[in-house]
């Protein structure tokens, strides 16, 4: 049997014209990864077995060998990105669905529409880290330190409760139960439940809430708003419902509101009768949003 290239060592071009083809092929694929569960000989030995019985001679020209080399190096190196592509995990949810997903740590999470949460499968139990776009409620497992990363900041945390909202330039983070650190750039705040961190033009602010919890009712198909905008509340209604909603009214005006996702009318009464506002559903999933009050 032939003796393994040690890869390690350096090599000189005549000690390389000295090698079989094999110890050749390893020396040009070495740093590179075979599928798992699969060593390095098996990958060689069935890719040779495949060309063996179409030539039994001894010599084979310089030419042929790179030409072996370069196919097999690039199968490797196709193999390496497929395995590392798969060690990825990411789950997306389109306009009005929902996702529940569990972490490789037992860590659960809910994930709200147009929405994308991503991570490494493979490192996670070392490295217990999210990417988020969009809006999710975790419940942690207690355990080594806990990431969450958004474009607007991040998060960490032990062991909790929270739902942690990022999207376009809306960033805030309320704590249910446990202790959540949020952080902007520069600046941390610690959260002790009840409390809330929401990323303003002021930077980032704490804040006490009176009904924590149903900064997560949205998993029950309740979506409620603690003195919010409407332009952020129409912007739900759009995810929720698959619509579109044009408003041009003032864009800072606010309210505290409740409303499902079961009824589309039901919601757009809910949220447009105290505010004196009308709307109008077209045929194309559009809804215009005027004021009742018209100018003469």
């Amino acid at each position: 049997m032939n003796k393994r290239y040690d890869s390690e060592k350096t090599i000189t071009a005549t000690e390389f014209r000295s090698l079989d083809t094999e110890q050749k092929i390893l020396k040009m694929a070495e740093g590179l990864m075979p599928p798992t569960g699969k060593n390095e000989l098996e990958v060689l030995e069935s890719i040779l077995s495949s060309e063996s019985h179409r030539s039994t001679q001894k010599t084979v020209s310089l030419k042929l060998i790179w030409q072996s080399v370069a196919a097999v190096a690039i199968f490797l190196i196709g193999i390496y990105s497929v395995t590392k592509g798969f060690s990825g995990e990411n789950i997306k949810t389109g306009l009005g669905s929902h996702a529940s997903l569990t972490l490789p740590d037992g860590s659960t999470v809910n994930l709200n529409a147009d929405s994308k949460i991503a991570w490494n499968d493979n490192k996670f139990n070392s490295k217990r880290e999210v990417t988020l776009s969009g809006e999710a409620y975790f419940e942690v497992q207690k355990g080594n330190e806990f990431n969450i990363k958004t474009k607007n900041g991040n998060v960490r945390i032990l062991g909790t409760q929270l739902n942690v909202y990022s999207r376009e330039k809306e960033f805030w983070v309320s704590c249910i139960s446990g202790k959540v650190g949020v952080n902007v750039k520069d600046k941390e705040v610690i959260l002790l439940p009840g409390e809330k961190a929401e990323l303003t033009s002021f930077g980032l602010q704490r804040t006490e809430l009176k009904n924590v919890g149903q900064t997560a009712s949205w998993k029950e198909g309740v979506f409620y708003f603690e003195d919010q905008p409407l332009v952020s509340i129409f912007a739900e209604m759009e995810r929720q419902f698959g619509v579109k909603v044009l408003y041009k009214g003032d864009l800072k005006r606010k309210m505290t509101v409740s409303f499902s996702n079961g009824d589309l009318d039901e919601a757009l009464d809910l949220v447009c009768t105290p505010m004196e506002l009308k709307y109008e559903i077209e045929k194309n999933n559009t809804i215009n949003i005027s004021n009742t009050k018209t100018t003469q």
